[in-house]
């Protein structure tokens, strides 16, 4: 830039400047010391500088820490009914879709905690209270399976409710409607159907092993794996 022009530049930058305009102030002050440094403190889209956040980065931070465990255990979950003692390649695609579907959530998180200017804290706990997981395990039989899957899929219903009640607040310290609107559209619909979906499959199988009609147990859950193969 011509040296003439850049400094009348900065001089109606200086002019035009307010006190609530933090990152032109910083861009103004670079320019009337004529500062080679790059440092420009107030110029990001980190959370707390737009949309009043309160504790939605931490939880947002924590709720992506969650979707990755949860992928985790929904793959291992997977892996344990596509072995050849179990045998059950309909339940495995099942879970299989629940893991990929939480991970791809994880990424789609973490792009949009970075594009809000702040860093992935994969060590960040809810303030909420979680699930304990100490004593979980993969060695369940189907319809203990489904059900665990469904209390999955609650928990992070909730939490997203948890975040989006700290995000709406009406108050000078704890509102941030873009996250809110990022919750509904990304995560709370998508939630809904499959709790639905989860929910279903648990009562149909119900109905399957504990019927009246003396139906052999394993031919049941043959049957029904065989209905998840071909709709999940």
């Amino acid at each position: 830039m011509n040296p003439i022009t850049f400094f009348v530049a900065c001089l109606l930058a200086l002019c035009g400047a307010v006190a609530a305009d933090t990152c032109y102030q910083d861009v103004s002050l670079d320019c009337s010391q004529v500062s080679n440094s790059l440092t420009l403190p107030n110029c990001n889209a980190v959370y707390a500088e737009y949309g009043h956040h309160g504790n939605v980065a931490k939880e947002m931070q924590a709720y992506a820490a969650l979707h990755l465990e949860r992928s985790y255990e929904y793959l291992l979950s997977s892996s344990y009914f596509n072995n050849y003692q179990t045998n059950r390649a309909g339940f495995s695609k099942l879970f299989r879709k629940l893991s990929d579907d939480a991970w791809e959530k994880t990424i789609d998180l973490i792009k949009h905690i970075t594009m809000r200017g702040d860093e992935m804290n994969f060590a960040q706990r809810s303030t909420q209270k979680s699930v304990d997981r100490k004593n979980y395990t993969v060695e369940l039989h189907e319809l203990e399976s489904l059900a665990k899957a469904l209390d999955t899929q609650k928990e992070l219903a909730e939490r997203a409710f948890f975040i989006h009640r700290e995000a709406t607040r009406n108050s000078q310290h704890l509102h941030d409607p873009e996250v809110a609107q990022y919750l509904e559209e990304e995560f709370i619909e998508d939630h809904a159907k499959t709790i639905r979906n989860l929910a279903g499959h648990t009562t149909d199988l119900k109905r399957f092993v504990s019927g009246d009609n003396g139906q052999d147990l394993s031919l049941a859950l043959y049957v029904f794996d065989e209905y998840l193969q071909k709709t999940v």
